[in-house]
């Protein structure tokens, strides 16, 4: 069962296209090397720089406030590996390196190939960071020696001669120049030109948040790769160790954000208390020296003793509600949420709120990373913000309940301290009042050391804070080779594009293709047996027998009347042969001459009819007249015997019978009576007739001839005849309308896949008889006289 793909495409007939297209494969491979060539040496060169960090999963051991209040202090807020991934590559930590590194003034080398990017300049730029009347400017700086420099400005070409360290004005910026003394060069009258590039620092922090990259370096490890592609390999490593520097900052500064916070809301408090202990000290002083007091009775002792300890609770609470007031009052803001200071930095033991607090800490940072990401439009930051908003209410209910619980503790305390207050009532006015007073400065106190105790805490926390990231391998320049472009990979990709371009073309072109060229594509386009195979005559004639009869072309010939010998029919005395094809231009007459001058060479009495009264063209070939023939014979109203318009060649055996004047209805004329008696009476007379016809394929005639044939030949010309012409043949050889049919395919060309196929050519091929004329083409004559 033949492959479906086989018949579509001629895999042998492709693999004979490439291998005698062999020199445009080799002008594809030289043409895609020196494009390789070309790229690698003119492409910018990228150099690889890496780094690395150690994400430590647990460093609360190692704080100093831990050990100091028993692990109890603070929140240890935690981020993922992807988080810090994302806080890596965040927008401002990326724009922060680059605007301390100055990465919007770049300098390139001028070289005698390529400009290149470089860290290190001859020269260096010094100027304010608000460039912005710069952005998209570039200059040219020449250095003249020493002390002076050539200043152009790209964009004008205007030139300065300038002193270094000497301020001028560029566009509204003020420069200073200052000369590298420290430039590696060999010989200082060498030193290359700079071109210096100034650009916006929001489009570069971009472009190089799309150039980091970050990695787990092991599936199980918590250490991150970070690396980034870089013009110029120093440029990348001071960036990556200062975006790690960077990065660490941040990540302490986030750590210490809520111990500020806390901070400084107990400074706040302590204002408010120093101010009033201050007041109550010179309050008791003064009422000591006006009522020559200097101490207490015992009873009066011990009752106050009590107030102070109930007041003093009372105090806290209240001071604990006031914390309640500032979160509620903060987290109503919105503003910098992960920066809120969490209940239990201020001593306040609630689990339910710490862990609601700690949620919304670990909710804003997230969100914050993606949008610090450029991510504003992540559909995850809608989510967060539902959680945050549903936090935020959580907490807020939480606040009030505790603030409710509060709120009876403090209507307990007021009872109790009045119900003590009632019991000084038997001791002396003026103890009273000392009583009262002292009671305060006592309350104050406790609450001013409560206050001044959080505090320290706080930033002794914020003291000892360390990063979670650690820098494992820090970036290092190596000097190494540039891994854009790959010189090796790129020369192994112009060795695939050099072989798959020609020969895909030529698979394309053959798939395309919609004209014979070998056996398997007649087999394919029409069941009609194949008789044999004519090659292509380079002798610049058409008839061979004078001129190449011992050509490999001629040989064909004979084996093509070898091979009509075999018929079950060919000992039969008359013989009549019919050639005919699709269109013109495909050599019928080509064949019929040359197959009829060898059939009369080999003894038999050989008459060749140009049946085609429509354009006869036989009597060019053989140099005869055209003036009587067929349609003279038949149409004439005068007696004209039979023998008056049969030409005799000079070959012997062979005689011609041309097709005559053009008659105003050729078909007609076939049809007549007549032409039925003339056929038989030529097959009396001769031992072979063969019928040059007009193409099957544009009239009926050779139809009609068809009835007077025993065999009939159908021409077909490799790289002319097209496919879709043979399914109009193959439909009435199908129908039994062509009698006994036969393909011959002509004009095949050494080498073209057709040969091996056939029937019978071949033998004698490549003898080399003859006067072969390279490039000429017999067929020419043909093409204008039938198409």
């Amino acid at each position: 069962m033949t492959n479906q793909l086989d018949e579509i495409v001629d895999f042998k007939q492709i693999f004979l296209k490439i291998f005698r297209n062999w020199f445009l494969i080799s002008v594809s491979l030289v043409i895609s090397f020196i494009i390789a060539s070309i790229y690698n040496r003119y492409s910018t060169e990228l150099f690889l720089c890496e780094s690395s960090i150690l994400i430590v999963e647990d460093n609360s051991l190692s704080s100093a406030s831990n050990l100091l209040y028993e692990n109890r202090g603070y929140n240890k807020k935690k981020l993922s590996k992807e988080n810090k991934a994302l806080v890596l590559k965040s927008y401002p930590i990326v724009f922060k390196t680059l605007s301390d590194l100055r990465f919007d003034i770049a300098y390139f080398i001028e070289g005698n190939i390529k400009v290149t990017e470089s860290y290190e300049a001859p020269i260096s730029i010094v100027c304010s960071h608000n460039i912005n009347t710069l952005y998209g400017k570039s200059v040219r700086v020449d250095i003249i020696d020493d002390n002076r420099f050539s200043f152009i400005d790209l964009s004008d070409k205007k030139e300065q001669i300038r002193n270094f360290n000497e301020k001028f004005l560029f566009n509204g910026v003020e420069l200073t120049i200052r000369y590298n003394i420290d430039f590696p060069i060999d010989n200082a009258d060498e030193l290359p030109a700079t071109i210096v590039k100034f650009r916006s620092l929001q489009s570069l922090t971009l472009s190089f948040q799309n150039n980091i990259m970050v990695e787990q370096k092991e599936r199980e490890s918590t250490v991150l790769n970070i690396s980034i592609l870089s013009e110029d390999e120093k440029k990348g490593v001071v960036f990556l160790n200062t975006l790690i520097k960077n990065y660490v900052d941040y990540d302490i500064s986030e750590k210490n954000l809520a111990s500020h916070n806390t901070v400084k809301f107990i400074n706040n408090q302590l204002n408010h208390m120093s101010d009033s202990l201050a007041l109550i000290e010179m309050q008791m002083q003064e009422y000591k020296n006006t009522n020559t007091i200097t101490d207490l009775s015992l009873k009066a002792q011990n009752i106050y003793s009590n107030i102070v300890s109930l007041e003093t609770a009372y105090s806290k609470i209240k001071t604990i509600n006031n914390y309640y007031d500032y979160l509620s009052t903060y987290l109503s803001k919105g503003d910098y949420l992960e920066g809120v200071s969490v209940p239990v930095s201020f001593g306040i033991e609630d689990a339910a709120l710490n862990s609601l607090i700690s949620k919304l800490i670990e909710v804003q940072t997230k969100k914050n990373i993606l949008i610090d990401g450029g991510q504003v439009n992540n559909p995850a930051i809608i989510q967060y913000n539902r959680q945050g908003k549903q936090l935020v209410i959580n907490i807020q209910e939480a606040i009030n309940t505790s603030k409710s619980a509060n709120d009876l503790l403090l209507n307990d305390y007021r009872k109790r301290i009045a119900s003590m207050e009632n019991s000084l009532k038997g001791i002396p006015q003026v103890e009273m009042e000392l009583l009262n007073i002292e009671r305060l400065r006592s309350i104050s106190e406790s609450i001013y050391v409560f206050l001044l105790q959080k505090r320290a805490e706080a930033r002794i926390h914020a003291a000892s804070n360390i990063s979670d990231s650690k820098i494992l391998e820090p970036a290092v320049y190596l000097n190494r080779n540039p891994v854009s472009p790959d010189k090796r990979e790129t020369y192994i990709i112009s060795l695939l594009f050099g072989l798959l371009i020609p020969i895909v073309f030529l698979l394309l072109s053959e798939l395309v293709n919609d004209k014979i060229i070998t056996r398997m594509d007649l087999v394919r386009s029409t069941n009609i047996p194949i008789l044999g195979i004519i090659g292509k005559n380079y002798s610049g004639y058409e008839l061979l027998s004078n001129h190449s009869p011992k050509s490999s072309v001629f040989e064909g010939f004979r084996v093509l009347r070898s091979n009509l010998g075999f018929f079950k029919n060919s000992q039969e005395s008359n013989k009549v042969y019919l050639i005919t094809s699709s269109v013109g231009g495909e050599g019928k007459t080509y064949i019929a001459s040359n197959l009829a001058i060898v059939f009369a060479k080999s003894g038999k009495r050989t008459l060749l009819i140009g049946a085609d009264l429509r354009k006869p063209k036989i009597y060019n070939s053989f140099n005869l007249d055209n003036s009587k023939g067929i349609s003279s014979y038949i149409l004439s109203e005068s007696d004209i015997s039979l023998k008056d318009v049969i030409s005799h060649s000079n070959v012997e055996n062979l005689d011609v019978l041309l097709s005559g004047p053009l008659p105003v209805n050729p078909s007609d004329a076939l049809l007549t009576e007549k032409f039925a008696d003339m056929m038989d009476e030529l097959k009396k007379t001769y031992d072979l007739i063969i019928l040059d016809t007009p193409p099957l394929g544009l009239v009926s005639d050779a139809l009609t001839l068809m009835y007077y044939s025993d065999i009939n030949l159908y021409v077909v010309r490799q790289n002319y005849t097209r496919k879709g012409l043979l399914a109009y043949v193959n439909d009435m050889y199908d129908k039994n309308m062509l009698g006994d049919v036969q393909i011959l395919l002509n004009d095949v060309k050494e080498g073209a896949g057709a040969y091996g196929y056939g029937y019978g050519y071949g033998y004698g091929y490549g003898y080399g008889y003859g006067n072969n004329i390279e490039g000429s083409d017999y067929f020419d004559n043909d093409n204008k006289t039938e198409i």
